[in-house]
């Protein structure tokens, strides 16, 4: 363990563009988590060397570390600190806050940026201890009143991080509301104290929690923001495409029923594993870059179909893989980077190649579950909304079954004056395959189209099927293809999938994988 990583911690990326103009708040914040549990993280140094090659721009951490907060002095970074959850009792005394903040937050600016001070962590969900519930919102007013003291109340705001099952009903959105046993006596007085001081409601949301709980309810396009037939909230008339907008308005609409319409939001912690066990379905390499990538694309361009206008700060978990972190593999590996400074998969932060040295290339980590559903469900049944009472965070209901409408893929008929490739030698066979390098979420939508409006082949790459393994991007969507080219003419345009596809003279078959060709 390395002593000077005694927290773990959260980064923020800044993304302005002309695109997000319609937007209320244009510099729209996108963070990653960076955590303690591994003994093999780079010193506090080295991280500043690593995210100044990145477009991130803001730090967050769960505690004070002094050695940390200080490798970001003067380096124009925004800083958020946290308090401790076991630190929250000493702050009921006001001369005790004080101390802290002058000690964790006053000492270090201004060469140190500090902009938040986070209050313990989904203290209402994961603690257990009603007593620290009721010590919460007095220490968050005793560090404020401590932040006014020193005159620094107008740089630096304070909140608390709070997990989605701290709501007793999310579906349809409009129907979000907390539990009761919450409502009026923390969450409406910490709600009036945000307000009165500037600051924003943070919560933590999770969309792939959401699906590994529900997996044959909730499809997991709508999760990872892929094309989708979505829900209509019956009483609004919005309609959601993704389960992340229908989390985050349940939130708002909770909100608004305790008298806060206009309560800003941050998203304090988001994202989805690289890896995980067989009981753990979706958590993949590709499901994890696809998810963070529009993740990233969806907040920076639009706000939610409840606030459109209002634009979300989002902090992605997390920055490094965590190889000491108890529980299911997928906690150990939410990481957008290895702890050596290599990417895990590329979300298009890098604006250069990392300082850190990167290891060998690594062996392919193969996919705990398939991808996209490739053949269509049966008829749509509206199920019931999920319980509320899942842990970790509470899951949205799905959207219907049904799948999803056709996706556009090139597929076009001859040109006019078509130059074809050569012809092939007579009884010359020909394959359909995936272009080596392709980007894997063009080739999961390619893949959905062949397999749906399409009506190539798919059953052999189902879980179980002779052509599931190897389970990728790569091999499921060639198979896909050949499928779509062989049923359709076999003709070149046949083999484009916006060019994303090849026309190969190499069987990709295998001993217990069979592609067609005639």
């Amino acid at each position: 363990m390395v002593v000077s990583m005694t927290a773990k911690s959260v980064l923020f990326i800044t993304f302005i563009s002309a695109s997000m103009l319609s937007i209320t708040d244009a510099t729209v914040i996108v963070g990653v988590n960076y955590g303690q549990l591994a003994n093999n993280l780079p010193l506090p140094q080295k991280v500043v060397q690593l995210i100044q090659t990145t477009t991130i721009g803001r730090v967050k951490i769960y505690d004070s570390n002094p050695v940390i907060i200080e490798a970001f002095a003067n380096t124009g970074y925004e800083f958020v600190v946290g308090v401790k959850n076991e630190e929250i009792p000493s702050l009921q005394d006001a001369a005790t806050a004080l101390s802290w903040v002058r000690q964790n937050v006053a000492a270090y600016m201004p060469a140190t940026k500090i902009i938040i001070i986070s209050v313990g962590n989904e203290i209402l969900t994961t603690d257990g201890n009603n007593q620290l519930y009721t010590q919460l919102v007095p220490a968050m007013k005793n560090i404020h009143a401590a932040l006014v003291q020193l005159s620094i109340d107008d740089q630096v705001k304070v909140s608390t991080p709070h997990s989605l099952t701290i709501l007793s009903s999310s579906y349809p959105p409009s129907l979000g509301t907390f539990k009761p046993e919450l409502a009026s006596s923390i969450i409406q007085p910490m709600l009036q104290f945000l307000d009165q001081t500037g600051s924003a409601f943070m919560i933590n949301t999770y969309p792939y929690f959401a699906y590994k709980n529900n997996p044959h309810d909730i499809s997991l396009a709508y999760a990872l923001f892929l094309p989708n037939a979505g829900i209509t909230d019956s009483k609004t008339g919005l309609h959601y495409d993704n389960l992340f907008d229908a989390q985050i308005d349940a939130v708002y609409s909770a909100i608004s029923k305790l008298g806060f319409n206009s309560m800003r939001m941050i998203v304090s912690e988001s994202g989805w594993p690289s890896a995980g066990d067989a009981s753990e379905p979706g958590a993949s390499i590709t499901n994890a870059m696809i998810y963070n990538k529009n993740l990233i694309n969806h907040v920076t361009t639009r706000g939610t179909p409840l606030r459109p206008q209002q634009g979300i700060e989002t902090y992605i978990f997390a920055l490094f893989n965590e190889n000491q972190k108890p529980g299911a593999t997928t906690e150990r590996n939410f990481g957008l980077f290895r702890p050596d400074g290599s990417t895990v998969y590329d979300v298009g932060l890098m604006k250069s190649t990392p300082t850190l040295q990167p290891p060998p290339p690594p062996s392919p980590i193969p996919y705990s579950s398939p991808p996209l559903a490739i053949t269509p469900p049966p008829p749509a049944i509206t199920p019931p909304p999920p319980p509320i009472t899942q842990s970790p965070p509470a899951s949205m209901p799905p959207p219907p079954s049904s799948p999803p409408p056709p996706i556009s893929i090139s597929t076009p008929p001859p040109p006019v004056n078509p130059t074809p490739p050569p012809p092939p030698s007579p009884g010359t066979r020909l394959w359909c395959v995936a272009r080596p390098g392709a980007d894997p979420s063009a080739l999961l939508a390619a893949l959905n189209f062949a397999c749906g409006a399409g009506g190539a082949d798919c059953g052999a790459i189902q879980e179980g099927g002779a052509c599931f393994l190897p389970n990728t991007p790569t091999a499921h969507a060639s198979y896909a293809f050949n499928s779509y080219y062989q049923k359709h003419g076999r003709n070149y345009w046949n083999c484009n999938f916006n060019g994303n596809a090849l026309v190969s003279v190499t069987d990709p078959s295998t001993a217990s994988c069979v592609y067609p060709s005639q």
